[in-house]
């Protein structure tokens, strides 16, 4: 056993050194090109993507969206629109909501020849992914992008929309002066509207005097510059604004460079008092009751999750910090939240970008027959893409009525075969000096269709609407 070992052994050693080092080498290299190639362009055959045209009977979902199998049908008749949404991981709830707003749009367009092409993009795609993406979309017959959905991406969209020259239409958040592609068209909320819509409010009641409590982070910084900045404007003053931490559970200590506690004064305090001012021994060490603090503020602003919000409303009732007019921003729009929460935030004032209980007629129709295709009721993220679906398509009969395609066929021709598309429908979309959807009426200000806001007020369980977007 021990010779055929050693006899196994050396052979093997034998033949490695008698074979061409060479060839080996060069089939390494070729192995290495052949994978990375492979690497490189595999966005090239659009695999991950699938096609919707008028008829949605047998696509309505998002999980078709995995089968890599399936390519998309692109046909050099009609109108091709990549819609770029994730559709798989921690957010692929928020692509279907979208993407199923997108395609009901094409129910109400069902003569336009538009195909909706639907492309996977995760949420932490970074920059080579969506340069692969872009290029990819440029050889096909794809006239714009409806996506991303989030502001981390849109960097690398303005860049590489201005480079291939492809109309992108996003809802995520963005500011026009640090984005410079004339490219990038946005539909959707931004905070800068909805503190205007909340200060405004505040100056038509005669509050003119408010505090903040915001987060410690990008969002709650450039939050509370537009809280400064727009109040100025309307002579609101912003009395006191204090930053919490991402860790932050207690804010006590945040309530307290708002408001002035009282002291408890000298000597200890009865059980029967203790139990009737309903204090802890944490609030016994500090000298701090529950007796109502000195606020120098009539309203005060509050800015964060709903995970926060939740701990800073329940506190601030426990620190009697109340009789104050509360505001906040669109995280307050939340069912859940609000049905949870409701008796600590009595009367506050918040914007919203879609109300699917409200009594207009166009939004009541809507809802109607969006509930009876998806069996469910449409939220924020469905209303905008069914008004950007919308958009979209009413750009696109603008030059070329019902036949689109024709008109397109005829640029095709007259530019010696250059899909001229794409500047067609980007031309289409800065023609708009408004537009009338499910989420309101919409101002456009160059390639910013700016939204119409709701502003509701919580009274007494119920939502009121202060302001409609339709008015």
């Amino acid at each position: 056993m021990k010779d055929f070992n050693r006899n196994l052994k050396y052979g093997f050693f034998d033949i490695y050194d008698n074979y061409n080092y060479k060839n080996i080498l060069f089939l390494v290299i070729i192995i290495a090109v052949s994978s990375f190639l492979i690497l490189i362009s595999g966005f090239n055959n659009f695999s991950g993507c699938y096609g919707y045209g008028a008829s949605l009977s047998n696509n309505t979902g998002i999980k078709n969206a995995d089968n890599k199998n399936k390519k998309p049908e692109i046909k050099n008749n009609s109108v091709n629109i990549a819609v770029i949404v994730p559709t798989n991981g921690r957010y692929k709830y928020f692509g279907k909501q979208f993407l199923d707003g997108i395609l009901f749009s094409i129910q109400k367009n069902k003569k336009a020849n538009i195909k909706f092409i639907v492309v996977s993009l995760p949420f932490n795609a970074g920059r080579g992914f969506i340069k692969n993406l872009f290029k990819s979309i440029d050889k096909k017959n794809i006239s714009a992008i409806i996506g991303p959905l989030f502001v981390n991406q849109i960097a690398y969209f303005s860049k590489y929309s201005s480079i291939y020259k492809i109309p992108v239409f996003t809802p995520a958040p963005l500011n026009f002066s640090k984005y410079k592609s004339p490219y990038l068209f946005h539909y959707g909320m931004t905070v800068k509207n909805e503190v205007s819509a909340d200060l405004q409010y505040a100056e038509t009641k005669g509050i003119d005097k408010i505090s903040v409590i915001y987060p410690d982070n990008a969002y709650g910084q450039k939050t509370i510059q537009y809280i400064n900045a727009m109040g100025s404007k309307l002579g609101i003053n912003i009395v006191d604004e204090t930053a919490y931490e991402r860790h932050t559970v207690d804010f006590f200590y945040n309530f307290n460079l708002l408001v002035r506690f009282q002291d408890m004064g000298h000597g200890h305090m009865t059980k029967a008092e203790e139990n009737q001012l309903g204090v802890t021994p944490y609030d016994l060490m500090h000298g701090i009751t529950k007796a109502k603090p000195y606020i120098p503020f009539e309203g005060l602003f509050l800015i964060g999750s709903t995970g926060k919000l939740k701990l800073i409303l329940t506190q601030l009732a426990y620190y009697n910090i109340t009789g104050i007019k509360l505001f906040g921003l669109s995280q307050i729009d939340n069912k859940k939240f609000l049905n949870k929460y409701s008796f600590y935030m009595h009367g506050i004032v918040y914007p919203g970008g879609f109300f699917p209980d409200s009594r207009n007629k166009f939004v009541k129709n809507f809802v109607k027959y969006y509930k009876n295709y998806y069996n469910e009721k449409p939220n924020i993220l469905s209303a905008e893409g069914y008004d950007m679906g919308n958009i979209v398509i009413k750009s696109i009969m603008m030059h070329g009525g019902s036949n689109a395609h024709e008109s397109i066929k005829n640029s095709i021709q007259a530019n010696g075969g250059i899909n001229n598309n794409r500047q067609l429908l980007y031309r289409s979309l800065l023609k708009f000096k408004s537009f009338k959807g499910v989420c309101g009426i919409s101002h456009i200000r160059g390639r910013d269709f700016i939204k119409g806001l709701y502003l509701f007020q919580l009274k007494n369980n119920k939502i009121y609407i202060l302001k409609s977007p339709f008015n």
